[in-house]
């Protein structure tokens, strides 16, 4: 992709994150292996030390930019490379970490450090709200078949593919999953994007979202839902909106009218 006759360059990178979506990469076993014979590794730290090189054809980023270093990481990495995906709740949404955008961040970051002068406190952000991202792929962790199968596919056709916008509740019926709603148990399947498989339904726990609202959601009839069928009350609902930091994103898709 990047030149005539050579293997595509391809870096996965960290920022602030678990990294719980490269274990999901590693658990693909020898077809990820087998994958990295078919490309020149430019960085992944998380294996190897690796020097930087000029450009990538694609750049992998977990986790969200935090610290005055990372953020210039991912300035630079956006410069040099054709495409970059995020990945994961903390790429896509903000992750866990987002939910002190929510609170009294001052109050917060006192009661973790005894002196907190000289400490950086900044609101958390999503990948695409500090660089331009050609597509996200969400999750907590990721699906690695998804990775897989958009990593490749991007290679193949040289250029990223979409992810279809259909909710979680798509995927339910396929598993026999009784759905919980009906049931007065809180999900939120019908405003989530599909695309995990549905695993938590599956084991009887509700939808928490970890994949982001699906396009043209209706937030207001969900909300209305988990207060008739399950009871909630607003700031219960609030805070479910809230993990993974998918609260502001939930906003913006609101389907208008």
């Amino acid at each position: 992709m990047s030149k005539k006759n050579k293997k595509p360059v391809i870096a996965i990178q960290s920022l602030t994150c678990c990294e719980g979506c490269q274990v999901s990469i590693f658990d693909l076993g020898e077809r990820f292996l087998e994958f990295l014979t078919k490309v020149d590794i430019g960085d992944f730290r998380l294996i190897e030390s690796l020097p930087d090189v000029e450009e990538y054809d694609i750049a992998i980023i977990e986790g969200t930019a935090i610290t005055k270093e990372q953020k210039k990481r991912l300035k630079e990495t956006r410069k040099k490379s054709k495409f970059l995906i995020a990945i994961g709740a903390c790429a896509c949404l903000g992750g866990v970490q987002e939910l002190k955008n929510y609170r009294n961040k001052k109050e917060i970051i006192r009661g973790v450090y005894p002196n907190i002068r000289g400490i950086d406190n900044p609101d958390i952000k999503s990948v695409k709200e500090m660089v331009k991202v050609d597509l996200e792929i969400p999750g907590c962790p990721i699906n690695k078949e998804e990775f897989f199968r958009i990593i490749n596919e991007t290679l193949d056709k040289n250029q990223v593919p979409k992810i279809p916008q259909k909710p979680v509740c798509e995927e339910c019926p396929r598993k026999n999953n009784n759905c919980l709603l009906l049931l007065g148990k809180p999900c939120l399947g019908p405003i989530s994007l599909a695309g995990c498989g549905a695993p938590c339904p599956s084991n009887e726990f509700f939808c928490d979202g970890c994949r982001g609202p699906r396009e043209n959601i209706n937030l207001d009839a969900m909300k209305r839902a988990l207060k008739i069928k399950c009871r909630m009350e607003d700031k219960e609902i609030e805070m479910l909106l809230e993990r993974f930091g998918k609260r502001n994103e939930m906003y913006k898709k609101i389907k208008r009218k």
